[in-house]
């Protein structure tokens, strides 16, 4: 997981309110999260204890269903207290083992507490999207490198649509690359809730790998009309306005980052990715003083100008990039 800037709206989940902005709250952290919390009578958190600027409070464990066996959404890190804190919760639910554990994307923050959990429970069923490409396809492994510990795991694939059940709880998958080319989110049918994995967090707005299948995947799962939304990051989001609106707020933010991008390079031809940003985001000092912050941003806006350039509406000139006036309506209609 990767964060961008911004901050939960303490106000942006008012019931009918249209578009959240992410930046609208004077709070500049997330709330604090208990280690462990039941959020419904079949889905349970237990926090990873990995906190960080871009993990948020850390990454969500989702114990998922009421009956004897269940099933574990992501692993988290494997930081010490986890495996504990996810055993006593088993214990004191009645819960007596993993059915599978089901991974909603590659990055270690999801799967990096898989060995830990099969030195404690053995032979475990260990669920991931396996895109045709392979994993990480394309994508930054300077961080961490999935290839050595996917090759020791015996993966079994999962299938956009396909229905996991456990008593109590039937989630569907569905395949929404975007912030990573292997990402998920399951809808749980009893609930009508949709855990987001990393493509929509709790708290501000998060980064995407390729902008094209993230602008998709984010109407794709604002097309299940969710009443709850249960992120890989931050709290949950309860309520059928709220998370319509929590998800609005996200398809919008990012439209409005690309038409920030094209008007900034309408303005003047040749700005470089660094001047580029520093326009677009001028109204938001905390993103400019912030060298995480700002690296992020310059990440989102890197991936902006290859969306506008898979468009045809851009060209490179030298270090900078220059627009070519042409309509985007034509191509917008198959995001």
């Amino acid at each position: 997981m990767r964060l961008n800037f911004g901050h939960r709206a303490c106000q942006c989940q008012l019931p009918g309110q249209a578009v959240v902005k992410p930046q609208a709250c004077a709070a500049h952290a997330p709330p604090e999260l208990p280690k462990v919390a039941q959020m419904s009578e079949r889905v349970t958190r237990v926090l990873g204890r990995n906190p960080s600027p871009f993990a948020l409070t850390g990454t969500n464990l989702y114990l998922v269903g009421t009956g004897e066996a269940r099933i574990l959404v992501d692993v988290g890190e494997g930081k010490p207290g986890v495996l504990q804190d996810l055993l006593q919760t088993m214990e004191e639910q009645g819960c007596k083992r993993l059915s599978q554990v089901v991974i909603t994307h590659w990055h270690f923050d999801h799967i990096g507490g898989v060995p830990e959990l099969l030195r404690h429970f053995g032979n475990l069923v260990v669920r991931k999207f396996m895109p045709k490409e392979g994993t990480a396809a394309g994508e930054s492994t300077d961080f961490w490198d999935p290839k050595e510990l996917l090759s020791r795991l015996d993966v079994q694939e999962l299938v956009d649509l396909e229905e996991l059940r456990c008593e109590g709880a039937t989630l569907r998958v569905l395949f929404t690359p975007g912030h990573a080319n292997d990402h998920v989110c399951l809808f749980l049918e009893e609930e009508q809730a949709l855990f987001t994995g990393d493509n929509v967090l709790g708290w501000g707005t998060g980064t995407f790998q390729d902008l094209q299948p993230y602008m998709r995947s984010l109407k794709r799962m604002a097309d299940q009309a969710p009443e709850v939304l249960y992120p890989a990051h931050g709290p949950v989001v309860a309520g059928a306005l709220e998370s319509a609106a929590w998800l609005k707020m996200y398809i919008t933010h990012r439209e409005e980052r690309i038409q920030q991008v094209e008007e900034e390079l309408r303005k003047e031809a040749g700005l470089d990715l660094i001047e580029l940003v520093k326009r677009v985001y001028k109204a938001q000092p905390d993103v400019l003083r912030s060298a995480t912050l700002f690296r992020g941003a310059c990440f989102n806006t890197q991936h902006v100008l290859d969306f506008l350039y898979k468009e045809g509406c851009l060209q490179n000139q030298g270090n900078g990039f220059v627009w070519e006036p042409k309509t985007r309506s034509e191509n917008a209609s198959r995001l």
